[in-house]
């Protein structure tokens, strides 16, 4: 998961505790549901960049493979999830995975190199199957021995969106090298049993059939003995839910597949947002989002960016529920619907309600990373908007999230990442972040990534960074994680060339899966 299982377990658990309370008033539509898409004459990604821009996009991606890359164990080839500690998130392996071919591409490393690494993780992978229950693995592994980690403060549980992030990146990487990554690759996905994750008798009704966040064990000394299934699923339409769905739709073994149906079922709550405030908005800002659909329980900005990574929405349109007999949920474009969410995002940075010295036109897009005081997850939301018929559980949360704009730390990945929604605006971020300077006149935000990190150099972008910490000076993260240079390094690419999407979808399995789910790519590109 994005941010830690444990975490994401809490706010589930008062989420669900708080329920069934009545939210503030809604608005309600009036009209029949209607497609989210967007204006014909939108530019949809792959974009064109200048050669100025195009040079620092490059070394913003090197930075962010440069970590995956160079942390690597050399006994497993794995990245650390953090810098600082040597344990393993799946989820970064995946990005790894992913962005070994655009590394090869670009001529950052060679393709034996690249392969010889590939094979290196996916041996070892293949090797420890105490890490897995149903061919799923768990969300932390050994940094030394890629089996189970002895880490007293991290979850032992099997994550089925680690899972699927790491998954993602196995198919992209036996996509393009083929031979003994494909043979390694292909089995491990092969073996994933997605519907033994899908809820039962022992769920709620409306909860029933989705596919739970994970398994943990009774102990966690016998990982492959009993256990259950966390009794939190994946219902609604964030990136995370629909990318853990499709891939279960794309399961090569009929047994381990979930109904197409399953996906159309996610819940699309849908809402709005126009600004209202006397504060004066960029020209390239609309006052309103237009309707949208949202994550009720988490408001951060990569909620609306993961599924992206692998998956071109940009150049399929709206989809469509009906096909599947599936009612109460609009055809949604999901490219458009994530660019509705970026504009959400910088409007909300500008009206900045709490006055956060951090926020601003050019520095938005709220989203989980590292802040001073620890880990947070801050994000906003539209305002609700019912759809009539639609029943309380079944296809929308009667809870009602509030604005978590923390204490205004931005990560660079949130607004790099919608350089795949608002390429300016992302650029325009970007830039900013990258010129800003401490009391001492370095960068703030910024390690040269051609100087060594012992030399003060470092990755590139740093996690995070507030220019009012704690003691009123600005604050920098110290720290750099696999779950954020890896999003920014794939979805630049996307950006520039749409590569990983090209690798991802030519996958056998993956493009089965996207016929199952009738998904067509009919959008062409506007230059």
């Amino acid at each position: 998961m994005r941010h830690s299982l444990s975490g994401s377990l809490a706010l589930l658990s008062v989420v669900f505790a708080a329920g069934v309370a009545s939210g503030p008033a809604s608005a309600r539509a009036d009209k029949p549901l209607e497609a989210i898409c967007s204006p014909a004459d939108i530019k949809r990604p792959p974009f064109q960049f200048s050669p100025e821009d195009e040079a620092f996009l490059e070394e913003v991606q090197h930075g962010a493979f440069r970590y995956l890359w160079e942390t690597g164990n050399p006994k497993n080839g794995m990245p650390p999830d953090r810098l600082s500690k040597p344990v393993v998130s799946v989820a970064g392996v995946g990005f790894l995975l992913s962005g070994l071919p655009i590394a090869v591409e670009r001529g950052w490393v060679s393709r034996d190199q690249a392969q010889e690494r590939a094979i290196l993780i996916l041996k070892t992978l293949s090797s420890q199957p105490e890490i897995r229950k149903a061919g799923l693995f768990q969300h932390f592994i050994d940094g030394e021995t890629g089996g189970i980690h002895g880490g007293a403060n991290l979850e032992h549980t099997v994550s089925t969106i680690d899972s699927a992030l790491l998954f993602a990146g196995i198919l992209t990487a036996s996509s393009y090298f083929g031979g003994e990554v494909a043979t390694l690759g292909d089995k491990l996905f092969e073996e994933a049993d997605w519907t033994f994750f899908q809820g039962g008798d022992e769920a709620k009704p409306h909860e029933r059939g989705f596919i739970s966040l994970g398994w943990k064990p009774k102990d966690s000394s016998h990982p492959q003995g009993d256990g259950a299934r966390l009794p939190y699923y994946w219902m609604d339409s964030g990136c995370e839910h629909r990318l853990t769905t499709f891939l279960a739709v794309c399961a090569p073994d009929e047994s381990h597949r979930v109904d197409p149906s399953l996906y159309y079922k996610l819940r699309r709550q849908l809402g709005s947002y126009t600004h209202a405030g006397a504060k004066k908005l960029p020209a390239d800002l609309p006052k309103t989002t237009g309707v949208m659909t949202f994550l009720p329980f988490s408001g951060s900005l990569f909620v609306n960016t993961f599924s992206h990574l692998w998956l071109n929405y940009a150049a399929m349109g709206p989809d469509n529920p009906a096909a599947f007999s599936v009612q109460f949920r609009p055809p949604v474009d999901w490219w458009e619907n994530s660019r509705r969410a970026t504009i959400l995002h910088r409007i909300k940075a500008i009206e900045n309600p709490k006055s956060l010295p951090t926020l601003g036109p050019d520095a938005w897009g709220l989203t989980a990373s590292d802040y001073p005081k620890g880990y947070l997850v801050a994000g906003v939301y539209p305002d609700f908007v019912m759809v009539p018929g639609a029943r309380g559980d079944y296809d929308y949360t009667t809870f009602r999230a509030k604005d978590n704009f923390g204490d205004g730390t931005i990560a660079p990945y949130g607004a790099g990442c919608a350089i795949l929604f608002q390429p300016d605006a992302a650029m325009r971020a970007m830039r900013y972040y990258r010129s800003l300077t401490g009391p001492d006149g370095k960068p703030l935000a910024w390690r040269d990534p051609s100087v060594p990190l012992a030399e003060g150099g470092g990755f590139g972008f740093v996690d995070a960074f507030n220019l009012e910490g704690p003691d009123g000076k600005p604050w920098a993260a110290s720290e750099y994680l696999a779950i954020d240079q890896g999003p920014l390094l794939l979805a630049i690419e996307n950006a520039r060339t749409g590569n990983v999407w090209k690798w991802f979808q030519s996958h056998k399995w993956v493009r089965e899966g996207m016929d199952r789910l009738k998904f067509s790519e009919a959008n062409t590109p506007v230059r």
